[in-house]
């Protein structure tokens, strides 16, 4: 059935408190009268950021959405009331200018914002470029703002051309333009990663940003619309046609007021950045989950022999393969009841693991971190169901009078139980998974995997208790409807939870909680995410690229998707090779799958293995440590998310390259690579079955950028900025391509620890890794490289990168800035420590090593060799 929408109109200005013409004030009001359809309806505007403003249209039966998804708490900016029409209902508002207005956007233009209420309501937004008054974003006008059954509807002014991002985790590919999307997670196992919506996660903010056409161009500002809800709706993206309107944008809110904010910036990463300014920056990962994540979940399904025998040798399987591994991820086959054989959350499968503690303390020893799967659900006959039932610490159901059943995943592949989701909005509720979580510490984990939480209850007519933490600031306390808090409310408090218990247990360190679902809020405690259960085809491989791109610029930073493929067959060593090489570029790294084989008894082709085809190992071995090589590069990385809000893996038009028109051409915006680091490092993957070679073209900044890219695989050539060519992929490599100027920090090809004594040499359970010099596999990070790109023209670069600890809740950190000049015969290099509140194990000798084949001399250094390779020692300036 069609959705009801009612048109809004006959909003008022009170004339008792309109302002005049030429006040600062930081907030407008109008009102509807309080008789009629609409009645005692608000309507508020206000500039939270200078280059930010919010509306808020609330009423008795539309109130604000309760949520916790906005972290900013400053006090509303002034802005000017530059025109005012009473008679014809319309205001002119200057955008507020303060000394971070610069700092914010970044293009120093004027912007005004014009507001009509004569018969509908009406907000244009409009800038200075090139001496011309141009509408950057407006509303769809006699058809703005709509009330539906319980909640609002939007439209916009659609751009014709305009470059759609965002949205979260949304299917391929990248551009988001003229396609639909559910505002809700689902449990999408097996989905299609080009066709399936929604995906797991809940994050309605859309970023619309101007193609450039032609060289030098200059462009209106990008913008972003973000609606804070946890409540479900759609948005669509330029895909409905109604005439009189044309083509428009739609966003539906099933539930509540209208809570709006709109950012406005130079580019897409300017709005980013705000909207880390919003909702806040993404988690400081720690550094021992940036190497290789390995997953035992078809080795922890086994009975015989028992699941701890099969893990147990997991380390010993690494150093045979030579294969370095910091984590391993253990599915819920430990919950596995031995009677039933249904998964029970927070109970112990003694047959399966007999000492779970010791296996830990086992793990901990290789270097190896330990995180269980756990889910926020009780089967009926969970031996704690009474418990949370008789606690009203389940979801109620108004209609059957009591506590919400459904059909919940139990076991194997469709298996399902009767059971209930656990209500994280009651007190009870959190009790009960903040006891589990600490039963779980107690046993020496170092982490926890909240899964399979997208609390799909299937009625929004359901309740929850609303008994939310003091630190929570959504203004509801009264038990309310699932429709209007939103189900991920719930995913967000499960990871606070697990959060918070991990903080209390171990205040010195960084947590680590990594979750499959979630809303924006999710990512304050949450600090890693990834696409969840993918399946295994090259298709599905392809779509995960502009999947992580997008979730990457809504600030999930952390991310990667199953290697390999989750589900479906085994992927062929081929497609492995590729989904490996792919992997090691995003932040996180991990080989996961469920592939159960009945006529394997031992479970070991049940689970993607890096060694599972000997006829590739060595390929993969060599990517792998190609990762643990990079792992100073991506703990940096990690610091530029949490500082600057940057993604990792970045869409080419990120940044200073939005300029470029060949980066919007269908060709390059529906194919796959990607900057590691803005800037520094591009991707070219291989993702076609047999693709041994393929074009690549190598963005610019400016119509003037000459800049070089040096392929880091042979024969090593190089590239100008703004051509295309042909580059080899045979199975051994990828397409890899450093920019001239980059500065990228290297380490040790395999795991380290950054102290001989401390935090990141003990496990919470007091267990010292066992180094290498003591017969173990881990290594002292006690040796680093910079790799640097210079020209022979004698251009100035100049880069920077970040150590810490990787593992202290708040680490002391050391800056490492790099300058250089290429010459003919000779490179000049100067490091300096710009701060040094971490003494690294390397101490202040940096090798600085020039391209393959690059024969020049550096000025200063002392040479010397690594990996096989000439190296220059330069001894850095300043630090303690």
């Amino acid at each position: 059935m069609p959705i009801i929408e009612r048109e809004l109109f006959g909003f008022k200005l009170s004339s008792d408190s309109a302002p005049k013409v030429g006040d600062s004030i930081t907030s407008f009001t109008l009102a509807t009268p309080s008789s009629g359809p609409y009645n005692n309806l608000t309507y508020t505007l206000s500039f939270p950021l200078p280059n930010v403003y919010r509306i808020l249209l609330t009423g008795p039966d539309r109130p604000r959405p309760p949520h916790d998804n906005v972290i900013l708490t400053s006090k509303p900016l002034e802005f000017k009331l530059t025109s005012l029409d009473t008679k014809a209902c319309k205001a002119i508002f200057d955008f507020p200018s303060t000394e971070a207005s610069d700092q914010f956007d970044g293009t120093g233009r004027k912007r005004e914002l014009h507001l009509t209420w004569s018969e509908h309501l009406l907000i244009y937004v409009y800038e200075e470029v090139g001496g011309k008054k141009v509408r950057i974003l407006g509303d769809l006008p006699n058809r703005a703002y709509a009330l539906t059954e319980h909640g609002i509807m939007r439209h916009w002014w659609a751009e014709p051309d305009n470059l759609h991002l965002g949205l979260g985790e949304k299917a391929a590919p990248l551009d988001l333009s003229n396609r639909s999307f559910s505002m809700h997670g689902s449990d999408s196992a097996a989905y299609d990663a080009y066709n399936t919506d929604p995906l797991y996660k809940h994050t309605p903010y859309l970023i619309s940003s101007p193609k450039p056409t032609e060289e030098g161009q200059e462009l209106v500002s990008t913008y972003a619309i973000y609606h804070p809800t946890n409540s479900g709706g759609v948005w669509d993206v330029r895909r409905e046609h109604d005439d009189p309107w044309g083509f428009f944008k739609t966003y539906r809110q099933d539930w509540g007021g209208l809570e709006e904010w709109v950012l406005v910036g130079k580019g897409v990463k300017e709005i980013v950045r705000t909207f880390a300014e919003i909702v806040g920056r993404p988690r400081l990962v720690g550094r021992d989950w940036l190497g290789y994540l390995a997953s035992g979940m078809g080795l922890g399904e086994t009975d015989k022999p028992p699941a701890q025998e099969l893990l147990s040798e997991w380390p010993n399987l690494c150093k045979e393969h030579d294969i370095p591994c910091s984590a391993m991820h253990l599915s819920s086959g430990y919950t596995v009841d031995p009677k039933t054989g249904n998964r029970y959350v927070f109970t112990m499968n003694k047959d399966r693991y007999p000492d779970f503690k010791g296996m830990v303390a086992h793990f901990h020893k290789s270097g190896i971190k330990v995180v269980p799967n756990i889910k926020p659900y009780a089967l009926q006959s969970h031996p704690h169901y009474e418990r949370l039932h008789g606690e009203d610490a389940l979801f109620y159901d108004p209609i059957m009078k009591g506590s919400v059943v459904t059909r919940i995943w139990s076991s194997g592949v469709g298996d399902n139980e009767k059971g209930s989701w656990v209500d994280m909005t009651s007190k009870e509720g959190r009790q009960w998974w903040a006891e589990g979580v600490k039963s779980l510490i107690d046993l020496g984990c170092d982490g926890m995997w909240d899964d399979n939480n997208e609390f799909y209850l299937h009625d929004d007519e359901f309740v929850c208790k609303s008994d939310m933490p003091k630190s929570f600031s959504s203004p509801s306390t009264e038990a309310g409807t699932v429709g209007l808090h939103g189900r991920m409310i719930n995913t967000e408090l499960m990871n606070y939870v697990s959060h918070t218990e991990l903080s209390k247990a171990n205040p010195e360190r960084r947590t680590y909680v990594l979750t499959r679902s979630g809303n924006v809020g999710t990512f304050k405690y949450a600090c890693s995410t990834w696409s969840g259960d993918n399946w295994t085809s090259w298709h599905n491989l392809r779509g995960s690229q502009a999947i992580q791109l997008n979730a990457g610029m809504s600030l999930m930073q952390s991310y990667g998707s199953d290697i390999g493929g989750f589900g479906g067959p085994l992927p062929t060593p081929e497609m492995f090779v590729r989904w490996v090489q792919l992997g090691v570029t995003h932040s996180r790294f991990c080989i996961h799958s469920f592939k159960p084989d009945k006529n394997d008894p031992s479970g070991s082709a049940a689970t993607n293995t890096p060694w599972m085809y000997p006829e590739v190992l060595p390929i993969i071995r060599e990517t792998i440590k190609w990762r643990y090589e990079y792992l100073p590069f991506f703990n940096s990385l990690m610091w530029e998310s949490h500082i600057n809000a940057t993604p990792s893996t970045a869409w080419l038009g990120y940044g200073e390259f939005a300029s470029d028109p060949a980066l919007y051409t269908d060709e390059v915006l529906s194919g796959f690579d990607a900057w590691l680091g803005p800037g520094s490092i591009l991707v070219a993957p291989a993702l076609f079955e047999g693709e041994l070679s393929r074009q690549v073209y190598f963005p610019k900044f400016s119509a003037k950028d000459t800049s070089l890219y040096f392929d880091l695989h042979a024969p090593y050539g190089k590239y100008k900025a703004g051509t295309k060519t042909t580059v080899a992929t045979p199975l051994e490599h990828f397409g890899l391509f450093a920019r001239e100027g980059a500065v990228i920090p290297v380490g040790k090809r395999y795991q380290t620890v950054t102290q001989k004594k401390g935090p990141s040499r003990t496990t919470t359970d007091g267990v010292d890794v066992v180094l290498e010099s003591e017969g173990g596999v881990v290594g002292l990070d006690d040796w680093r490289g910079v790799k640097i790109f210079p020209s022979t023209e004698r251009s100035t670069y100049e880069g920077r990168w970040t150590e810490d600890d990787g593992i202290s809740a708040n680490p002391g950190k050391t800056v490492v800035s790099v300058k250089y000049k290429g010459g003919k015969d000779e490179v000049e290099v100067e490091i300096k420590f710009e701060e040094h509140d971490f003494d690294t194990l390397w101490g202040k000798t940096v090798a600085v090593l020039l391209p393959i084949g690059d024969n020049r001399v550096v000025k200063g250094g002392k040479e010397g060799v690594w990996e096989g390779r000439k190296v220059w020692n330069v001894q850095v300036k300043g630090g303690n």
